[in-house]
């Protein structure tokens, strides 16, 4: 059993250019209406190179075994978010024992197949594609107006197309939780855009044409 633990949400709260052209269009919608209003939130996962402090300790796995030594506070934050990314690259992940007040709780992904990380469902987190839901079968694609048109951090633009490939461990139903990768790119989104909860569509219509997944690394 794999353990993953998303970020507590974080909501979206300041302006929003950029998408006049875009909310009322709806281009992609290829399926019906999931929900009317469902509050958008948003995780991701740390990097050892944002932390700063000098402390270090041991990260092990559950059987106690040293799998690396780490900046302290970066341990903590990957305690709560589930994954981090050293800065020599590794990727670690909560594994499903208990962490207590310990650090034996990880275990090493491989980082080719899991780059940002392995979801609830086995599949990798992809940036800008994965959401988190609880009532929406892991799988589905989905199609939110709302980020249709958003300019992401790295100057690309979404399509409001995306997959639930993990469920949230600190939400209910009417919950998406999108995976930006990175708080820094939660940082940027929130200084151009404000919404706190979206339209949720079927991303595949019933004629069976999918809403296209698109790659924004």
């Amino acid at each position: 059993m794999i353990t993953y633990v998303s970020s507590f949400p974080t909501t979206l709260e300041s302006g929003t250019p950029g998408l006049l052209n875009h909310l009322n269009k709806r281009e992609n919608v290829n399926g019906p209406l999931i929900s009317k209003k469902s509050e958008l939130t948003f995780f991701w996962v740390e990097f050892e190179s944002d932390f700063k402090s000098t402390k270090t300790v041991d990260i092990k796995s559950c059987n106690g075994k040293k799998l690396a030594k780490v900046n302290k506070d970066f341990a903590d934050s990957m305690k709560l978010e589930g994954t981090g990314i050293t800065k020599d690259g590794r990727v670690f992940n909560l594994d499903d024992c208990e962490c207590g007040s310990s650090y034996s709780c990880f275990f090493q992904l491989d980082k080719t197949k899991f780059p940002f990380g392995i979801s609830s469902s086995g599949v990798p987190l992809v940036p800008f594609v994965t959401v988190a839901a609880n009532d929406i079968k892991k799988g589905t694609l989905i199609y939110i107006p709302k980020l249709d048109g958003i300019v992401l951090p790295n100057g690309k633009t979404h399509n409001g197309c995306l997959r639930v490939d993990d469920e949230g461990f600190s939400f209910g139903n009417k919950h998406i939780d999108w995976f930006v990768a990175k708080k820094s790119n939660f940082n940027a989104l929130i200084k151009k855009n404000s919404f706190s909860s979206v339209e949720v569509f079927s991303g595949t219509s019933p004629s069976g044409k999918k809403c296209t997944i698109l790659n924004y690394l």
